[in-house]
């Protein structure tokens, strides 16, 4: 007998429901779905057809110039270099707070007690904390006169430093107020998931005679995988689109070394420079490149998920 080939179909509910079990899914996913819509694709949309316009005094003085607002931008000496600055800036960061926290994390599950739930409590307060107000904290521990810091390098007959001036203590002064606001949060990621290894895959190593290193590599980060994608994602999403604590310790000082996209659409915008249809195409510069990055960090992942499958299956 011969059987009808069925052509495979789309669906976003299951096929062994109901008619009215599938309705029933749809009305419930219907409002997210409509805010999803008006709240993120419209807007998405339209940010997408007007970098292709210029704008001189509003939509009815618009006219068509493809992708020379993206060529303008492109050729922006500064725009280029910010983009430069934050991908150093969140490198240097994500490196820090992925390792950091995760040996923060693992020191918490070895000495679990009643005072490492308040140790948790703690670390993770910086987080509930805005851009602005973190800035805030930390420029009266780095003003030059008068600052916390400079008080005691001059306590001391020291030379003040001068955070804003120096490229080194520039940097450094974003780098450690992010990495003061999201290690709490990474670390309590990596508890979360510490925690969730089952003993018993430990103690059998142990029993073989595996050392510390050998358990970390076989069994811990293997477990941790999709936790670490996590993490980077969500760091590396968050430092591309910096804003607040860059403008708040250096405001792109020296000499722009610290200057990143945000910051910068936000200068330009400030004084007149460049058209609203330049800054949404800037816009969309930065998001696609964040978008790349994701990109090739979960390509990473799939491939090496595909790669260990099929060790398994042939093995």
């Amino acid at each position: 007998m011969e059987q009808a080939k069925k052509k495979k179909q789309f669906s976003i509910l299951p096929k062994n429901k109901t008619t009215e079990e599938k309705v029933s899914g749809l009305i419930c996913i219907a409002p997210a779905f409509i805010l999803l819509t008006i709240f993120v694709l419209v807007p998405l949309v339209m940010a997408i057809w007007r970098s292709f316009y210029y704008y001189e005094s509003g939509p009815v003085d618009s006219y068509f110039v493809g992708f020379e607002n993206y060529k303008a931008i492109l050729k922006n000496e500064i725009f280029i270099k910010s983009l430069g600055n934050v991908l150093l800036m969140a490198l240097c960061i994500v490196s820090f707070q992925v390792i950091g926290s995760f040996i923060f994390a693992s020191i918490l599950v070895k000495v679990r007690n009643k005072f490492t739930v308040f140790v948790r409590v703690i670390i993770y307060l910086p987080y509930l904390f805005s851009g602005i107000v973190v800035g805030c904290i930390f420029t009266l521990l780095t003003t030059y006169n008068g600052g916390f810091i400079n008080g005691l390098i001059t306590l001391f007959d020291g030379e003040p430093i001068s955070f804003q001036m120096d490229k080194f203590w520039a940097y450094l002064s974003i780098i450690v107020p992010t990495l003061w606001v999201g290690m709490g949060y990474t670390t309590l990621v990596f508890y979360s998931g510490l925690i969730n290894i089952p003993n018993d895959y430990l103690e059998a190593a142990s029993v073989d005679g595996a050392g510390y290193f050998t358990k970390l590599f076989s069994i811990i980060l293997p477990s941790l995988k999709n936790y670490f994608v996590l993490i980077i994602v969500t760091l590396v999403t968050g430092n591309l689109q910096m804003f607040e604590i860059p403008m708040m310790m250096t405001n792109g000082l020296p000499l722009n070394m610290t200057m990143t996209p945000v910051l910068y659409l936000v200068h330009l915008r400030s004084n007149g420079n460049v058209s609203e249809s330049q800054i949404i195409a800037a816009s969309i510069l930065i998001m696609l490149s964040v978008g790349a990055i994701n990109a090739i960090v979960f390509s990473l992942t799939n491939r090496k998920d595909k790669d260990e499958r099929r060790v398994k299956k042939h093995g």
